[in-house]
């Protein structure tokens, strides 16, 4: 199945998403409502069918999972020698021991290692999960697939591995050049990496074209990152019909989750985000009426879209602090007050009209939805197949 193909699964069960409550196990269930106010349907075996469980594993036709693209994987994950500097990972950003995010408000490009400034303009998001991603990015940027999706960072001020970028340029994507240089270092400077392909793909990657191998790479790191799903929760556990599961708190914050406080209408399905772009007036104009970050905006240029960003999964949330496109939010609860408060509301003209019908919050009600969210992360990860590559090429 294509990554396509996946996406689209995704986006039709995300349909099915509730928009705020209502039906058994919405808003109507009550603040303190116990488990066996929400019955468990006959026919899904779950309490609430529009969160289900997350899907198995995807298997991609034009690129099947196998040990040896893994390993594949997992090399170029963790070589500081793809990036410019030959001193940046990916795991310097996304590090499999903390959710695949670097705890961080906001990372250091490659180049400006081992300096702290200037910094990448917004957070990192945690990997977990994307492999079922129709849309990543904050602002959507450069997406097509997941292949393509991985590899991207190369060519970013992320690993800088194009040549002729100083670190200051947070903003530039060079993927012929960055292309052109991992060509270079993958057939000639660290040949090692010939013999890894061949067994990967049946390819001799001496002989292909840089857009060919970006590919390869691409799809290599897709089936290492496959493996970073947070799935079985104590909500999935619950929703199946473990009463004991959740506490009376999460089974609280549930109700205010599809209820009162809205945050179904965007944090839907399996995963707990619709993969849309919605303004929560995080990044509210200036007196001079110009934005810290235009968000969407900057990519679609349309005037609805100034100050969105998108939605993220709430899966293992409570385990990737900071929070927001800024990391400016330590904690869940802060985030939590902020997006339904009518102080913050007022703060940006162009907010989602969706929080208008928000009011707000007390601090225990918060609190439910913390312990809510708190029971949304997943089961450990196999970090023993994640972790930094034992021997690299």
């Amino acid at each position: 199945m294509r990554v396509q193909t996946i996406c689209g699964v995704i986006s039709s069960l995300l349909a099915l998403a509730a928009c705020g409550g209502g039906g058994a196990g919405g808003s109507g269930a009550g603040g303190g409502a116990p488990s066996n106010a929400w019955p468990v349907h006959p026919d899904t075996g779950l309490r609430v069918d529009d969160s289900g469980p997350v899907p198995g594993l995807p298997g991609w036709a034009d690129n099947p999972a196998t040990t040896e693209k893994k390993e594949l994987g997992r090399a170029l994950f963790a070589d500081p020698r793809l990036s410019g500097s030959g001193k940046t990972v990916c795991g310097n950003c996304h590090f499999p021991l903390v959710e695949f995010q670097s705890s961080g408000p906001k990372d250091a490009p490659d180049r400006s290692y081992p300096g702290i400034s200037p910094t990448l303009p917004r957070n990192t998001p945690s990997l977990l999960n994307i492999v079922y991603a129709p849309m990543l990015r904050w602002d959507g940027a450069h997406f097509t697939d997941l292949y393509d999706a991985m590899v991207l960072p190369l060519a970013e001020a992320n690993m800088n591995l194009a040549p002729g970028h100083p670190a200051a340029e947070v903003s530039v994507v060079d993927v012929p050049g960055a292309q052109t240089a991992l060509q270079a270092k993958l057939t000639t400077e660290i040949p090692g990496y010939v013999p890894l392909f061949q067994a990967a793909f049946g390819e001799d990657i001496q002989g292909l074209s840089a857009q060919a191998i970006w590919r390869l790479a691409g799809k290599a790191l897709a089936v290492y990152i496959r493996l970073a799903v947070s799935r079985d929760s104590a909500f999935d556990r619950w929703n199946a019909g473990d009463d004991g599961a959740m506490t009376e708190a999460a089974i609280r914050g549930l109700s205010l989750f599809r209820g009162k406080a809205g945050c179904a209408s965007c944090h839907s399905g399996p995963l707990f985000s619709d993969f849309q772009f919605h303004n929560i007036a995080t990044s509210p104009p200036g007196t001079n009426g110009i934005r810290a970050d235009e968000g969407r905006f900057l990519v679609t240029q349309k005037e609805e879209d100034r100050g969105a960003f998108l939605t993220p999964t709430l899966r293992s949330a409570s385990q990737t602090s900071p929070y927001l496109h800024d990391g400016s939010e330590v904690s869940i609860s802060k985030v939590i007050a902020r997006k339904t408060s009518a102080a913050t509301r007022a703060l940006d003209p162009n907010h989602d009209v969706r929080l208008d019908a928000l009011t707000d919050l007390t601090a225990a009600e918060v609190e439910d939805i913390v312990a809510f969210i708190k029971a949304l992360k997943g089961a450990d990860l196999p970090l023993e197949e994640l972790s930094t590559a034992p021997k690299l090429p």
